[in-house]
């Protein structure tokens, strides 16, 4: 990353409204105001393969069917039956039209109506292009799926303003799921979100960490989205003294950690060539170690048909290592994989959240995994969350239980590597204050 740090990529300081995280006026003003109005990743393009595969989105009170409609339409639908509301699908699944279990109202994957059961005593009353299901816009960008309820809505690319150019070079729409993971936690989803959204925590939140960098970062904001990085990693420090490490040692240990600990921002492969790191002299220099660490990774890869993007230091330096877009979206992403988080309210309660967890990964065409999306609510069950996941699960519980306390008036940000929390703010009352639609 840059050291010249742009004066329009950095937020001024500004104290945050602490009520956002707990009142429910603020969450009534989000259902209203913000949900309906913003791009909102739905699924990745590969949960929907064939005609007919759907998968059902859900945001506070709203529902929404994403299918694809014919080989090369994607569709996106409010989750509604038009004769007395009740939804009409859950989860995913495939469809040839789509059933209302209540009456048995029926409509096409074109969102037509089909069939309106006994339709003959309504004398003539219906009108069939009333009946259709109605639309949600719907693009695509980076291999997701993204649905926007707004009917006045900005083109999705639009919407992502800088992201896309900066994210091009990794090629995230050719990565494909190698784990999904998910949660209910007792915490506002801002609060939730903001724990993977800044790295100023890392020194406290991750302390076992530190050996490895000193994990100072800088943060930068793009329009309504944000990101962080590590100038100093990006150049090759490490932590002070670490001419005295082993590079060779630590670098295998920090991938033996990683697995187990993240199981993410890694591939098995960097594990298995860390390994054989110990095998170059003694005396080789750190960055003719880590040349040599890549050089292997490369070639493994190749061998088992796994291809490297071509990214340009200057492209990687850009691009940071993390991404919030705006609002609920947050992705760390690397050459070959990338870690991701999706919040979301848990229905009407202010302070509950969805957290959903999830590891993308480059894989030899033909050979991608089926994943299931796990859930486990255990915030000590290390085996299946790994050590850094259960450490920002707790500290979002314990912040949502202060952030009541008669004795703090609100979060402070660090203006240098807490940008991404105040743009994304200031971004959400630009929303919030908007008067609701007609």
């Amino acid at each position: 990353m840059n050291r010249q740090f742009p004066p329009d990529k950095l937020e001024s300081t500004q104290q945050i409204v602490k009520e956002s995280y707990f009142s429910s006026e603020f969450a009534a003003l989000e259902r209203e105001r913000l949900w309906p109005r913003v791009w909102q990743m739905a699924c990745r393009v590969e949960e929907i393969p064939g005609v007919g595969d759907y998968v059902t989105y859900d945001i506070g009170d709203d529902s929404i069917i994403v299918v694809r409609s014919a080989p090369d339409v994607i569709n996106a639908y409010h989750n509604v039956c038009q004769h007395r509301g009740r939804r009409l699908t859950e989860g995913c699944g495939r469809a040839g039209k789509f059933r209302c279990k209540f009456h048995g109202w029926t409509w096409n994957l074109d969102g037509t109506n089909a069939l309106v059961t006994d339709r003959e005593d309504w004398n003539g009353a219906l009108d069939t292009q009333d009946l259709s299901l109605k639309k949600v816009a719907v693009d695509t960008w980076g291999g997701w799926i993204f649905i926007n309820m707004n009917k006045y809505c900005e083109p999705l690319l639009e919407y992502l303003g800088e992201v896309p150019e900066i994210l091009a070079p990794f090629e995230l729409d050719r990565m494909r799921y190698r784990w999904r993971k998910w949660l209910r936690i007792q915490a506002n989803w801002k609060i939730s979100l903001e724990s993977f959204n800044e790295g100023y925590h890392v020194y406290a939140s991750h302390a076992q960490l530190r050996r490895w960098s000193n994990w100072h970062s800088v943060s930068l904001a793009y329009g309504k989205h944000s990101m962080f990085g590590y100038p100093d990693v990006d150049s090759g420090s490490t932590v002070p003294g670490s001419e005295k490490l082993d590079i060779r040692r630590s670098t295998a240990e920090f991938y033996a950690y990683q697995k187990v600990a993240l199981d993410s921002l890694m591939t098995d492969t960097m594990l298995d060539a860390s390994k054989r790191l110990i095998e170059l002299a003694e005396d080789t220099s750190p960055q003719d170690i880590m040349a040599e660490f890549m050089r292997m990774v490369i070639e493994e890869d190749t061998k088992r048909g796994v291809s490297w993007p071509a990214i340009t230091p200057e492209q990687l330096a850009k691009a940071g290592i993390d991404w919030n877009i705006f609002p609920n979206m947050v992705l760390l992403q690397q050459h070959t994989n990338c870690l991701g988080y999706r919040v979301r309210p848990d229905g009407d309660d202010a302070e509950a959240c969805i957290v959903e967890v999830f590891q993308l990964e480059r894989f030899p065409e033909g050979q991608e995994p089926q994943v299931e999306n796990r859930r486990n609510d255990d915030l000590y069950d290390e085996a299946f969350w790994g050590e850094i996941l259960l450490q920002d699960f707790r500290q979002m519980h314990e912040t949502q239980r202060g952030m009541k306390s008669r004795g703090f008036d609100g979060p402070r940000t660090n203006p240098l590597q807490e940008t991404s929390l105040r743009r994304f703010h200031r971004v959400y009352h630009e929303y919030l204050a908007q008067p609701p639609e007609k």
